[in-house]
C-alpha cells in the first residue's frame, strides 16, 4: 500500500522503502505521514545513501495559489 493510500490509517507496523535515486515526490511531508502511520514500530529501508536526509529537506512546492 502506498503512503498516499494509507493516509489517515494506523497500523501496528509500517515499512517505508525509499528509492535509490532522488525523487521530487519524496518530501518531508510524505516521510512524516509514513512515520506517523505506525502504532508501534517502523521499518525503514534506505537503498540509496542519503535519501532520507534529502527527503527530510525537500518540502512540497505548492503552485495552486493557496497560502501554505
Amino acid at each position: 500500500m502506498t503512503v498516499h493510500k494509507s493516509q489517515g490509517s494506523e497500523f501496528t507496523h509500517a515499512a517505508l522503502i525509499l528509492p535509490d535515486a532522488p525523487n521530487p515526490i519524496l518530501t518531508r511531508e510524505l516521510v512524516y505521514t509514513s512515520i506517523t502511520s505506525d502504532r508501534h514500530w517502523l521499518t525503514l529501508v534506505e537503498t540509496g545513501r542519503g535519501q532520507l536526509m534529502d527527503a527530510s529537506q525537500r518540502r512540497v512546492m505548492r503552485v495552486s495559489g493557496l497560502g501554505s
